[in-house]
């Protein structure tokens, strides 16, 4: 299954929301000074949905967990295949795009 869908109440099993909560932001909040989080785009997916990008990555900053330069900076994102080019690519747009704490969270689950 690819990851997709926005939120939890999606019910694609994958969704934006669930990867932001459950998997990058316990990550973000668990690196140690001068550590990166390493994301590997192209281990297991086959493609990611644009609102599983803009609700797990871009919601980081959008619901004021953190500003979008930060989050870059701690962002790594790798991947060997060069197809997987336009997903980093689009990640990035995503969070530099995203107004800080611009939208209160609230959980869809």
């Amino acid at each position: 299954m690819d990851p997709s869908g926005r939120y939890y109440s999606d019910e694609s099993g994958a969704s934006g929301e669930q990867f932001r909560e459950e998997h990058l932001w316990p990550a973000l909040q668990n690196l140690q000074p001068g550590e990166k989080l390493i994301i590997i785009l192209d281990e297991g997916p086959e493609s990611y949905g644009s609102s599983f990008l803009t609700e797990g990555f871009a919601g980081i900053v959008k619901y004021g967990y953190m500003e979008a330069q930060p989050l870059l900076d701690l962002l790594e994102i790798k991947y060997t295949d060069p197809d997987y080019k336009f997903f980093d690519k689009k990640i990035k747009k995503y969070i530099s795009e995203a107004k800080f704490d611009s939208k209160p969270y609230e959980s869809t689950k």
